[in-house]
């Protein structure tokens, strides 16, 4: 009897979108199901896995006789449903809720339609995989795992078999495929030899995955032939078509545990293409609070709950495959991306509006002649203090802004959208939130003073504020900005920031010649930068055309910097407010550099610094070290003051990654 064996996972790789767009990728679905269908009738061993939901919906809504063929088959047990996803989706970037989203949606598709939810977890080609999926598939009803990257080269495992743990402890098995998760159509004897040289003590199985991939196309009949002639050659292992339940099934030695992320891969994916990023991103916090205040508006108004959020999902979802979110797809597949990613933010968009109209309608606003009211609305769990700007019609010279306990806010008119206003304007303000509720302000002429009763005056707690406030502006000029806490200085000559300096523990925080500042650097890599932890060749600077204080009042000050470099320029606009501790720096970038990398560079002036990145419904702390890393919406770099060992740190945010 043979002491090895191999799980033969007959599968196909089908990237609905990678060097093609989603229409090529759809009829290859077709194809490589209708394939492995035909294999089941002239193979009574062979057995197909397949993942991700919305390739069955394709099958299902264009071809329903070959969708009933593939129900037969999964009730059988010869067709394996794995990845309980919608597709198999990058794995750094999507939110956790674009991650459980993936759960729900895909392990409700194949109940509703198949009669079963999948037990394991697949994503063999994903660039990396954040540390706390294991949390996220356990509760999604999967408890095993399987990947291919990284591969061993790129991240050093105690085994190809292990206990895949997060932070809050839950874990599912893992199983890191050799080699490869596809084959050529023809002989597979070398594929075979490999994986089968991987088995060692205490091991006596491991799963090899066979059959054409990327662009489809499935076990072929060469393929099988050939696992059933191997089988009986007393050089190889036993093989048997197999699902890869059954495998995990038979797993009972003691195995490792592994607690950390699965990185670095194809660090070049963790940034490329912007704009998929940023669209992800908009999408993915639009439909959550459009969600978020649909329910709530259902429950107290009975607005009616939109029906078309799953179809919104649904496109978000299918854009966060791997070769999509990555930034590693043809161009033309990026105009069919923003396409989806466009109908999912209008139908989210709609959604909200109805909520906020449906709620805000319902709040007892009492009416005062020129009294406008602004209903401002929080979705998140947590209170805000956050700056709210917004274009405004008819605002009057005299008007002041105050809030629903009747005291006067600081308001600033800073330049509208509108290029001809046309009694346009756009004021600004900092607003205090409450959790997941709304707060009412209003904009108004104040009566003059000791005239509250006069004829028209306004009623109720308008006609009893005080007297108008002159609020004063906060220190500014072309190139400094400073409120109470920090003062910002730009070097005109270069753009770069000269100094940020904390003049309450009067700290330095940037160090370092040009100090923080826009660079060039080689990079002579492809899309995926395989290989590549981190760039540091720097061969280039801008240079600053225009540095000049924009924007300056009660509420904020605004220096933008414009520079060039080659054929490329960057805006950089740096806003310091005067109620918050916080910097925005708004970048524009017009980028039209070959083999070169645009890098901003914060050098901080921090002792034994360590960073916190955010990752999906968790953190994970990292070494300070320049490498590429994924994060999500921030990054905290925490060290001390040297010589006073005073702890300090600054956290970075961003809208897109």
């Amino acid at each position: 009897m043979k002491q090895k064996k191999l799980y033969m996972i007959g599968n196909a790789h089908i990237d609905p979108v990678w060097m093609w767009q989603w229409q090529e990728g759809f009829q290859e679905v077709k194809a490589t199901f209708r394939s492995a269908l035909d294999r089941m009738k002239e193979f009574p061993d062979f057995i197909f896995t397949a993942s991700s939901a919305a390739q069955y919906e394709w099958v299902e809504l264009n071809d329903p006789a070959m969708f009933e063929e593939i129900r037969q088959r999964v009730a059988e047990g010869r067709w394996e449903v794995v990845g309980g996803w919608w597709v198999e989706p990058d794995c750094n970037h999507p939110s956790g809720e674009s991650f459980v989203r993936q759960g729900l949606y895909g392990q409700r598709y194949f109940k509703e339609k198949l009669g079963v939810t999948a037990r394991v977890g697949y994503c063999p080609d994903s660039f990396g995989h954040t540390g706390m999926l294991p949390q996220i598939l356990k509760k999604s009803g999967m408890d095993f795992y399987i990947f291919m990257r990284p591969l061993p080269h790129m991240k050093g495992l105690p085994a190809r078999l292990f206990h895949w743990e997060s932070d809050d402890g839950s874990r599912v098995l893992a199983y890191r495929i050799p080699f490869e998760y596809l084959t050529g159509p023809g002989e597979i004897d070398s594929h075979v030899r490999r994986v089968a040289g991987e088995i060692r003590a205490p091991h006596t199985a491991l799963m090899c995955f066979y059959g054409v991939g990327n662009h489809g196309g499935g076990p072929t009949i060469a393929n099988i032939k050939a696992i059933h002639q191997l089988h009986e050659d007393p050089a190889y292992p036993a093989m048997v078509c197999a699902r890869t339940d059954e495998f995990f099934a038979a797993i009972a030695e003691p195995l490792p545990v592994v607690h950390t992320d699965l990185q670095h891969v194809a660090s070049g994916t963790y940034a490329a293409h912007s704009a998929i990023k940023r669209w992800n991103r908009q999408a993915e916090n639009l439909l959550v609070a459009a969600e978020k205040w649909s329910a709530l508006a259902e429950k107290v108004t009975g607005q009616p709950y939109p029906a078309d959020f799953h179809r919104a999902w649904k496109n978000v979802l299918f854009n966060q495959f791997h070769d999509i979110l990555a930034g590693t797809s043809i161009e033309p597949a990026y105009e069919d991306a923003r396409d989806l990613y466009g109908q999912a933010m209008s139908i989210a968009s709609r959604g909200l509006n109805h909520a906020i109209q449906a709620i805000s309608w319902r709040i007892g606003i009492e009416p005062a002649r020129g009294m406008k009211p602004v209903v401002i609305f929080n979705p998140l769990t947590w209170p805000v203090r956050q700056i709210v700007e917004m274009e405004y019609g008819g605002l009057r010279a005299t008007d002041i802004l105050i809030d629903d306990e009747g005291r006067q806010v600081p308001m600033q008119v800073v330049r509208s959208l509108a290029t001809v206003s046309g009694g346009r304007a756009r004021i600004s303000f900092v607003a205090d939130l409450p959790a997941m509720g709304y707060r009412t302000y209003r904009v108004l002429t104040p009566p003059p003073q000791g005239d509250a009763g006069a004829a028209g005056a306004m009623p109720g707690p308008v006609a009893d504020i005080a007297p108008p406030i002159e609020f004063a502006a906060m220190s500014a000029s072309d190139s400094v900005i400073e409120n109470g806490r920090y003062r910002l200085e730009i070097d005109p000559s270069t753009g770069y920031v000269k100094s940020l300096f904390d003049k309450d523990l009067a700290f330095e925080l940037f160090t370092g010649a040009g100090a923080a500042r826009p660079e060039v650097l080689e990079d002579r890599t492809d899309t995926w930068s395989h290989g590549e932890t981190y760039f540091h060749k720097v061969i280039g600077a801008f240079t600053a055309r225009r540095v000049r204080l924009t924007e300056h009042g009660p509420v904020k000050s605004v220096i933008r910097v414009e520079s060039e470099y080659g054929q490329s320029t960057i805006a950089q606009e740096f806003t310091m407010y005067q109620e918050l501790n916080r910097i925005d720096v708004h970048v524009t970038v017009d980028w039209r550099e070959q083999f070169k990398v645009l890098k901003l560079r914060f050098p901080t002036n921090l002792h034994f610094p360590k960073v916190t990145y955010e990752t999906a419904y968790g953190h994970i702390e990292r070494a300070a070290n320049g490498e590429e890393d994924p994060g999500q919406n921030w990054l905290d770099l925490s060290g001390s003051i040297k010589e006073r060992n005073i702890p300090y740190g600054i956290s970075l945010l961003n809208d897109g990654k």
